[in-house]
């Protein structure tokens, strides 16, 4: 409980007193029985008891008054009833009263201290005199109630929900009819080594299904990711179906024979169980799904408790991560983790196991016995793991192209997927799941057979690769090839500086077409030069003669 909605109250009546309080009042009972048995004087006696308890004659004539009428020990037990006669001024009540709840009683919650001397400030104005800090401590359960306090002192509705009570529990007179799921992370550390890379040391988280009818464990699902609709889409795929393919792969020859569709679900308001992907394949397999919002949280006590009980299994050993750091006291976790992730998982299904066949130390029941008994006239589906997961695992909606259908900036193509582009406007979208853990390949639901497909990569990269892989190696590549605000600018800035040079004023070119004009128009000087006359006729070239030449 947070400060604001505590105050330094005395202990209530109801509350059992302490041993040594009963200690105490059985030794002073026993020299009570002394004095009252007494044959002679009763002053002595009660002089003697008074040495013998450290008291005073007249305290102890205070304890024989009570304890005369009745002689039991629980009569001379301190009074701890809040009706004593009070002490104070009726004035200094009011005072009391009236500044406790418009100073005290707020959402922001102050100490009592200021309060307190708020108070005498108000007493000592008036005349009167001024309370102790206890006197106005022990007057504040007398004046409020728990849940006015935790209305008006805190914002969390939690606090005032934890003062009301909570009628109502989950019940089912039949194996699944009802049926719970929730996660959380697991108590103990698993250590794995990832050749050319390293240790990787860490927490696996747990998801689990349990059936009220019978506290059977339907099923569980241990993942490294935080709860998404992949775990829950593992966790139901087991659960709803035989697991003795699962068991023979790890290597466990127990009998885990608990599965079937539950008629009802009861989940918290996580958001994995709100995706479209959950509520479609529940309506898929006739599952109801309900809610425990706020004020029905206790409605999911089997799974939270199993959850508790499995990991309080996983505690004791090596590598125990603990209920908080308080609890770990400095223990190594990380260093001392001895398992691997399918040991741990291994250990994990025969936790599961030894639950179902333990008996139950309230109801005197053991699970499998009671699914033995009250299974017989359940209907037996025989789904497959592989459909069932398919149904439950993350999906969206997208048409189809001629390339075949994109996600993840990747394009997927089948030939069956050929046949349907002629016909890609009246399909409409189409239905795709896929598998967080491996993207090479997504499920496409066919229009006409109803039934999830595989359609691979279109480039033929079939190579296992995660979704967060891709999106991390996506981000690499941006991050490689990113350009800051200034340079993706630049170039267009320069383009733009080109654009606008190019083109001159409006008045350079007015002043250009004036000119042209004006080079074309008649001149008047031209008009009135005067003729000029002929200039005479050159006179024609005569030809040289050469003359012989002698050489000597």
């Amino acid at each position: 409980m947070p400060d604001r909605l505590q105050t330094r109250t005395p202990p209530s009546a109801a509350s059992p007193p302490s041993e040594e309080a009963w200690l105490t009042a059985r030794r002073v009972a026993r020299e009570l029985d002394r004095i009252l048995d007494a044959a002679g004087s009763h002053r002595a006696a009660v002089e003697r008891a008074a040495a013998e308890l450290r008291l005073s004659t007249r305290q102890v004539y205070n304890l024989l008054a009570r304890y005369r009428a009745d002689r039991r020990v629980s009569s001379l037990l301190p009074r701890r009833s809040g009706t004593r006669k009070k002490q104070l001024d009726p004035d200094v009540e009011v005072i009391i009263a009236t500044t406790l709840r418009t100073q005290w009683l707020t959402l922001e919650a102050p100490p009592l201290a200021p309060v307190v001397a708020e108070i005498r400030a108000r007493c000592e104005e008036a005349g009167l005199a001024a309370p102790s800090y206890l006197a106005v401590a022990r007057r504040i359960p007398t004046l409020f109630g728990p849940e006015e306090i935790a209305q008006k002192r805190s914002a969390d509705p939690k606090h005032l929900l934890r003062l009301k009570p909570r009628p109502g529990y989950i019940r089912a007179a039949k194996p699944l009819e009802v049926c719970q799921i929730d996660h959380t992370p697991t108590d103990i550390h698993f250590v794995e080594v990832v050749e050319g890379e390293g240790v990787f040391v860490g927490r696996a988280y747990l998801t689990l299904v349990v059936d009220v009818a019978t506290r059977c464990i339907l099923g569980f699902c241990l993942t490294l990711e935080k709860p998404s609709a992949l775990s829950v889409a593992l966790c139901l795929a087991q659960s709803m179906c035989p697991k003795e393919a699962w068991l023979a792969a790890r290597g466990i020859d127990e009998s885990w024979p608990m599965f079937g569709r539950p008629r009802q679900l009861v989940t918290d308001s996580a958001k994995e169980f709100k995706g479209h992907a959950f509520q479609r394949g529940c309506e898929d397999y006739g599952i109801r799904v309900r809610f425990r919002d706020r004020g029905r949280v206790h409605h999911g006590g089997v799974v939270e408790r199993l959850l508790g009980k499995l990991n309080g299994v996983l505690a004791t050993h090596p590598g125990s991560a603990g209920r908080s750091v308080a609890d770990r006291d400095g223990y190594p976790a990380q260093r001392r983790a001895r398992l691997s992730f399918a040991d741990l998982e291994r250990c994990v299904a025969l936790a599961a196991i030894d639950h179902n066949l333990q008996q139950n130390e309230k109801t005197l029941r053991v699970p499998a016995t009671e699914w033995a008994r009250s299974s017989l006239d359940l209907p037996c589906f025989e789904d497959d793991p592989a459909r069932v997961l398919l149904a439950f695992l993350p999906g969206v909606e997208r048409r189809l192209s001629p390339q075949g259908v994109g996600m993840f900036a990747l394009d997927y193509y089948s030939p069956w997927l050929g046949r349907l582009v002629p016909q890609r406007d009246r399909l409409g979208r189409l239905e795709v799941r896929y598998d967080p853990r491996d993207i090479s390949h997504i499920y496409v639901r066919d229009p006409e057979t109803r039934e999830f497909r595989p359609v691979a990569r279109r480039d033929g990269r079939l190579a296992p690769m995660t979704l967060w892989e891709h999106r991390d190696e996506r981000a690499r590549r941006r991050a490689a090839n990113a350009r800051s605000e200034t340079e993706k600018v630049a170039l267009q800035r320069r383009i733009a500086e080109i654009v606008g040079g190019s083109k001159p004023a409006k008045a350079v070119l007015r002043d250009a077409v004036r000119r042209t004009h004006a080079a074309e128009a008649g001149k008047p000087h031209e008009a009135l030069r005067p003729s000029e006359p002929d200039a005479p006729a050159a006179p024609p070239v005569r030809e040289r003669r050469r003359l012989p030449v002698e050489d000597w």
